[in-house]
Parts: structure tokens; sequence; C-alpha cells
């Protein structure tokens, strides 16, 4: 937050102008700052590749700000059968979230583990709206996955 505020001194004349200026200079950049919050319904995540999603187990928020946003989200994928070292494209959430945003970040690592400690990685591709898997290692034969992060999107 860059706010310029005018200094104001005893008896300064136009003094108590000088304060509420301030005042209106701190507010504004406040309203500014305040975002809102996008929940996707979980009606709209769409399954890709043969995999299921939970239905009771997929959230999505994002948090957006004039120019940035932050997504989290958070989904139960099952029937994830793929070869060690590969990708793999889960789901999708509609584009028309991500409001024109062209570059994300992930906020933390974003590598995973199996209930018996086989890593993948949960992979957002903001181009295609879609979360997928890179698994590191051990093929996976119909296995369940909680694909979980956090990042910012922006220009």
């Amino acid at each position: 937050m860059a706010i310029s505020l005018n200094t104001i001194v005893t008896g300064m004349n136009g003094g108590p102008e000088a304060i509420m200026q301030n005042f209106n200079n701190v507010k504004n950049e406040l309203e500014r700052m305040n975002g809102s919050v996008t929940v996707i319904p979980k009606e709209q995540f769409t399954a890709l590749n043969g995999i299921t999603i939970d239905n009771n187990n997929r959230s999505c928020q994002i948090y957006k700000f004039n120019n940035f946003a932050i997504i989290t989200m958070g989904v139960f994928v099952g029937g994830v059968t793929m070869k060690g070292w590969t990708s793999k494209d889960v789901l999708t959430i509609p584009k028309s979230y991500l409001n024109g945003f062209s570059k994300f970040q992930y906020f933390g690592d974003k590598k995973q583990l199996t209930d018996d400690k086989q890593l993948y990685d949960a992979v957002f591709d903001i181009s295609k709206g879609s979360l997928g898997i890179y698994n590191r290692g051990a093929d996976f034969s119909n296995k369940g996955l909680e694909l979980i992060f956090v990042g910012i999107l922006y220009n």
C-alpha cells in the first residue's frame, strides 16, 4: 500500500481539511485493496481422462483484487492409473473464473504424497484452467489422490 499523506502541524491553516484529505486517501486505498471472493460451484468441475471427482471433497475459491487474485483448490480424485514419471490432466474449471490472468505462481511446494508415501505433484495450468498430476516415480493403478494447491494469479 503506497499512500501519500499531507504533513499536518499544530495551528496549520487548513489543518482540518488536510486531516480529512489524509483520511480520504487512506479510505480510498483500503477500498481499492478490498477484494471479492468467488467460489466455484462443485458442479463446474469437469473430470478428464477417465478420472472421477469426489462430489463431497472439492472446493475452489478465488480471492480477487485489482491486479491479482489468490486461488485455492482442493479436490479428491479417483481412478488414477498412470505410469511413473508421466503427467495427466484430471479436471478443468471454467477459464472465465480466471478473468484473463495470464500467469500463475504457487505458494509453497506442489509436491504431495499418497497414503503409501508415493510422490506426485498437483499441477495447475492457467492457460487451460486444468489441474493435473505429475507422477514422480511409482506407477499408479486405480489410485485415489488428494490434490491441493494455493497460488497467485497475475499478468
